[in-house]
């Protein structure tokens, strides 16, 4: 039952983060959704910031099992980077914009984690270059530059004021750098 609760209040506060963002959401809230007391959401969490990062902690697994699923496939290495990419974007769209904007304005520490956990689990595209090197599917680049170069990039642009800034939805972003990415990595034959 615990385990089902705790289910339950992360189920309840991604849909209320997802819709109005971290700062907008309260704990009374939450609890009135959920049919419970405030008491009872401090039973398995000590505050909203621990709940937010267990919203992220769900959506940070399933991102890291769709890269473990690309770095067991066999095939075009291109073909499973752009594959996994997909994959991992059908989990980024799940958060809302405004969520992550408010944890990378009003919880650092937080941000800080996600980004390397993004850096952690990006680490995969280096093997991939270097495969898709090996059988002359991309241009003579070092693979582990161009890895920190897209790490860098992601790390620099994939973020929620980035993309407000420039008034496009961070998926936008994403795609287009990833798009830029591995078109200029190709060679000419292979487009």
């Amino acid at each position: 039952m615990d385990e089902v609760n705790h289910l339950r209040i992360v189920q309840a506060a991604a849909e209320l983060f997802n819709a109005k963002g971290y700062r907008n959401v309260t704990l009374s809230e939450l609890a009135a959704r959920l049919g419970m007391s405030k008491k009872t959401l401090y039973l398995y969490f000590s505050g909203k910031e621990e709940i937010a990062e267990a919203v992220l902690e769900q959506t940070m697994q399933a991102i890291a099992c769709k890269v473990a699923e690309g770095a067991e496939r066999k095939g075009n290495p291109i073909q499973i980077l752009e594959d996994t990419f997909a994959a991992i974007k059908q989990e980024i769209i799940k958060l809302n914009p405004v969520f992550l904007e408010d944890i990378q304005k009003y919880i650092p520490g937080m941000w800080k984690r996600l980004e390397d956990f993004r850096a952690g689990q990006l680490l995969f595209i280096e093997g991939l270059l270097n495969q898709a090197q090996q059988l002359g599917l991309i241009r003579d680049l070092n693979p582990k530059l161009v890895s920190a170069i897209m790490l860098q990039s992601i790390q620099t642009f994939v973020r929620p004021d980035f993309a407000a800034k420039h008034g496009v939805a961070m998926v936008e972003v994403a795609d287009t750098l990833f798009s830029l990415f591995t078109k200029g990595l190709r060679k000419e034959n292979n487009e």
